[in-house]
């Protein structure tokens, strides 16, 4: 075989099992049947009868009432009916306790780990998993094991066979009776004697309750075995040993004769025998090699106890198809050969040909736009107020001391004056010289230059580039030849070799998968959705409108400071709550209001000024304030009235002293206007002054004004105006800004859109390798035979038995180390780098479920074991074996690289060949009959019409793949190839097999790894 050969594919060629011989059927298999006599005397080999409410076996008795006569209840599982059934065939065993209350035997705690047992509430039970364990009386068991070692020796020993010499060994290890071995086994009529009878009978039943009791704990079935091997053995020996004397000689007795009888049917050679020839296949242990098979044979039990209730409902209908001889086809190169023309350069004598190939694609997409506002204000505003009065007044004045007490009702010009008085005086002569000078200057200059300038700028650009370029130059010239020149290319093709190898049989399969790529493409489509990044619609513009999050009466002080810094609100001042304020002469800006040296006609004396007060549009007058002087005569009755806008504000009548003075004449009571505060809506003021006995004045007025309510809220009003247009200009260049980005997203949206609707299933569904490929197909078709094995994964979950959860979680606290970089405060450097150590509590992790994961795990094991699932096998039926609305779907996946997984993507059905992998043949078939995996050790075989002929066509296996004997010639074949070879060239093509040849003389290198 050559190094480098490499497998091309496996085939397999399936064939029914070979009917096995019914003698070599009793030879390799230990049947559950006895040696009894039927009618006229004849002794015939019959099954026990296990299968009736009155059967001799124990276990049988238990299953036929539980399976057939027992009706489930509504609510009973299958598991719930196997536990009950299992309860009850343990429920006779010995039981044992560890410390001996309630009357149960000690079981001393070290032999736990030598017995196999069941535990049933705080009890033991041990099973019998040994011939001497087994219940009953029965001596011939204590020394099955004995024999068994006999038999084993003797199968290794290399001395000359002698079954002679065997037969007394045998004899002597079961303690056979004074008659021999014959007469251990055998009646005096040829039956089975009583104590092997009733032996056989035990080790059977103990079979079948260990077979049954491995549906709940692990158990060793190999002593079980082994001792009706023995027995197996032991009756084949007298058999032999009948047959010895017959052809000796010695005329058979009546129940020798019998038996020869009831063995013609097994052996027809022996119908009408008489002793004086030899009967092929007799004797049954002639050589070490039939030693050997009866030390191998395999007890046979009927199908009710491995499968228990699938009996009337079976698990599964999937049977073998048969036996197939394992094939594979191995090919390697030979060689590289020159193919058909690939194309050819002509260039003719003297003539230059240059090609020069460029391929340049390019795509460069580029979007912006801008917006730019500029807006300026500018101010200037001046203004002088200058205001100066100087006033001097001398006065002398008069004075005589005296004690006066007087009462006086006098009437004058309509006015009742009553006085009451009581008092001193004093006469004093003074001069007084006043002189008063008042200067008040005001001088504002005000200058704003106000230039506000917004300058927004928005610019988008999006380029996309993507170049290729490709350059290929070739140039031919000949100028200088001799003669016009062709140049001819020609397509490389490879040789391979091929050779068809043998791997001797394997137990097969066959399924029919429907869709086999249905759930891959599926997943494959859904990944590429949940994968991809959808482009999302842009979200249309939220045009915001102009809103302020305050109202006209939230405008305080702090709230105008605050909304000074961000918009432009030069033309306001906050108004004072309360103000000072002169009173104002408009004819020469004075506020002086004097006269001198009225000359008085009448008892009255009124003037009226038209005076103004700054900014007192918005305030009400709550008080009037005098400054200054008025001179009266010497007489009752004086008086001082002062109205503002004809509203009294001031009345001062009384007698005193002829100069009243102020403001200290009214310093406890202010003067206010009367009826209240006094609203002013103007700055214009009309300033009314009436006086009795007046003889001169000079007075300053002022005003206490207090900010009105309404004109506060209608100034609120307008500064909000001035806001809420400032804050309209800003959310509409805001919007138009959104605008233009929600158009500028849509359009970008739309072509991403564009690309992914030119998407189709074919370009999603592409797949890899042709390698890759394989392992695809290989994986999905061996999920559906599984389906199809297990009744897993189907559309009914209601009978699953994998789908459980091995992976739970837990809950601990978790810690890591971390390195880290503290930070000091106030942006000083770390003082010191570490590693931390971190904790966190309460934090949720996987963990295994061990019940879960070992029930799981168990099948799971079993099921990738149990089948050569690399060595799969298939074949694609076309797309209209699927549903008819399925046609058009499939007919459009495929892989443009691939033909065979295009034909796995489209197709309707699949065929599928699975073969068993050697030495897992019983298993898989019990698996099938009792949804069971064996977990190991010798295993009896289910006493099922197919099962056996199976189990003795692949009894003796050829290697798995460690050799294979070549089947028929090699052949060649050639694959095209995509190199192209210029013909005549100098160098030729690689010989593979001289290099193949040079590497097989050259040593290998071997060694371990």
């Amino acid at each position: 075989m050559a190094l480098d050969q490499e497998p091309l594919f496996d085939f397999m060629v399936v064939r029914a099992p070979e009917s096995v011989d019914v003698a070599v059927r009793r030879r390799r298999h230990v049947h559950d049947e006895a040696i009894v006599f039927k009618d006229q005397g004849v002794v015939a080999f019959e099954p026990e009868d296990l299968h009736t409410p009155t059967s001799k076996s124990e276990p049988g008795r238990v299953v036929f009432r539980r399976v057939f006569c027992d009706p489930a209840g509504d609510d009973d599982t299958m598991a719930t009916r196997i536990a009950d059934l299992l309860h009850e065939l343990v429920k006779n065993l010995p039981r044992y306790g560890t410390c001996g209350d309630g009357g149960t035997k000690v079981l001393p705690f070290e032999q736990l780990d030598r017995r196999t047992y069941v535990k049933d509430g705080d009890q033991y039970v041990l099973l019998p998993d040994r011939p001497e364990d087994v219940p009953g009386n029965h001596p011939l068991l204590a020394v099955l094991h004995r024999a068994a070692t006999v038999a084993r020796e003797e199968g290794a020993d290399t001395r000359k066979w002698d079954p002679a010499r065997f037969a007394q060994r045998i004899e002597t290890a079961l303690g056979a009776p004074a008659g021999g071995l014959k007469s251990l086994v055998l009646t005096k009529d040829g039956a089975h004697s009583e104590p092997y009878r009733t032996s056989r009978r035990a080790l059977f039943d103990a079979l079948y309750l260990l077979y049954m009791m491995r549906r709940r704990v692990t158990v060793n079935l190999e002593h079980i075995i082994d001792g009706l091997r023995v027995l197996h053995l032991a009756e084949a020996l007298v058999i032999d040993g009948i047959y010895a004397a017959v052809r000796g000689g010695t005329a058979p007795g009546a129940g020798e004769k019998a038996l020869l009888t009831a063995l013609a049917a097994f052996h027809p050679g022996l119908r009408g025998w008489t002793g004086a020839t030899a009967v092929p296949g007799l004797p049954l242990v002639a050589t070490r090699d039939d030693l050997t098979a009866y030390l191998e044979a395999a007890p046979v039990v009927h199908p009710v106890f491995a499968q228990l209730f699938r009996y009337t409902r079976p698990f599964n209908d999937v049977k073998p198809i048969g036996v197939g001889d394992l094939k594979v086809v191995r090919q390697w190169l030979t060689a590289y050969v020159p193919g058909e023309i690939s194309h050819i350069h002509n260039v003719m004598l003297g003539e230059r040909k240059l090609r020069d190939h460029r391929r340049l694609e390019k795509n460069e997409e580029t979007y912006s736009f801008g917006d730019t506002s500029t807006e300026e204000h500018t101010r200037d505003t001046q203004s002088t107020t200058r205001h100066e009065v100087k006033q001097e007044a001398e006065q002398v004045v008069k004075t005589a001391l005296g004690v006066t007490a007087n009462a006086s009702v006098s009437y004058n010009g309509g006015t009742v004056v009553a006085s009451l008085g009581g008092g001193f005086s004093y006469n004093r002569s003074s001069d007084a010289t006043q002189k008063a000078a008042h200067n008040f200057a005001r001088e504002i200059v005000d200058k704003a230059v106000d230039r506000v300038t917004t300058q927004t700028t928005s610019q988008r650009s999006s380029t996309r580039q993507w170049e290729t370029e490709e350059k290929n130059r070739q140039e031919f010239s000949n100028i200088k030849g001799e003669g016009h020149v062709s140049g001819i290319y020609r397509w490389v093709d490879k040789e391979y070799t091929a050779q068809v190898y043998t791997y001797g049989k394997r137990l097969m399969f066959e399924f029919l998968v429907p869709e086999p790529a249905a759930f891959w493409a599926e997943s494959k489509l859904r990944s590429h959705t949940d994968g991809l990044v959808l482009p999302e619609p842009p979200v249309p513009p939220v045009l915001e409108k102009p809103r302020l999050d305050f109202a006209p009466g939230d405008i305080d002080e702090a709230k105008f400071r605050e909304l000074r810094r961000d918009h432009d609100l030069s033309g306001f001042t906050f108004p004072t709550e309360w103000r000072q304020v002169p009173i104002l002469v408009n004819e020469g800006s004075d506020g002086y209001l004097a006269e001198k040296d009225i000359q008085r006609e009448h008892l009255w004396h009124g003037k009226t000024y038209q005076c103004r007060i700054d900014d007192a549009a918005m305030y009400q007058l709550t008080e009037l304030r005098l400054d200054g002087s008025v001179d009266f005569e010497d007489q009752g009755g004086r008086l001082l009235r002062v109205t503002v806008n004809g509203v009294q504000c001031y009345n001062q009548e009384g007698g005193g002293t002829d100069v009243w003075y102020f403001p200290a004449h009214y310093e406890k009571t202010p003067p206010a206007p009367q009826g209240g505060p006094l609203p002013l809506h103007s700055d214009t003021v009309t300033l009314g002054l009436a006086f009795r006995w007046v003889q001169s004045y000079g007075l300053f007025v002022s005003a206490t004004l207090h900010l009105r309510a309404d004109a506060l809220l209608d100034w609120q009003h307008k500064v909000r105006d001035v806001v809420f247009s400032a804050e309209r200009k800003r959310v509409d260049a805001l919007n138009q800004r959104r605008t233009q980005e929600y158009e500028a997203a849509l359009t970008q949206y739309q072509e991403e859109l564009d690309q992914l609707k030119a998407l189709t299933v074919r370009d999603v569904l592409q797949g890899g390798s042709s390698e890759a490929n394989r392992l695809v197909m290989d994986e999905e078709l061996k999920k559906h035979c599984l389906t199809l094995i297990t009744k897993e994964f189907d559309s009914d979950d209601a009978d699953d038995l994998l789908q459980i959860d091995a992976m739970l979680t837990r809950t601990t606290d978790m810690e890591w180390t971390r390195f880290a970089l503290p930070e000091q405060p106030g942006g000083k450097p770390p003082a010191r780098a570490r590693f931390t150590h971190e904790r966190d509590q309460g934090v949720v992790v996987p963990a295994i479920d061990i019940g879960a994961a070992r029930d799981k795990g168990t099948i799971v094991q079993f099921l990738e074991q149990a089948f050569e699932w690399h060595h799969i096998s298939y074949l694609c039926y076309p797309y209209f074996w699927a549903e008819l609305p399925r046609w058009v779907e499939l007919m459009n996946q495929g892989d443009d690289a691939d033909p065979d997984f295009t034909a796995f993507l489209r197709a309707g059905m699949a065929r599928v060949l699975v073969a068993v992998t050697p030495a897992y043949e019983e298993a898989a078939l019990h698996y099938l009959a009792t949804r069971e995996a064996w977990t190991g050790g010798p295993a009896p075989v289910i006493g099922d019409p197919l099962f056996l002929p199976l189990h003795e066509e692949l009894r003796k296996q050829t290697d798995d793949r460690l050799g294979g004997a070549p089947d028929g010639k090699p052949w060649t074949f050639t694959v095209p190839t995509t190199l192209v070879y210029l013909h005549g060239s100098a160098d030729g093509l690689p010989d593979v097999e001289a290099e193949r040849a040079e590497r097989e003389r050259e040593p290998r290198e071997t060694g371990t790894g």
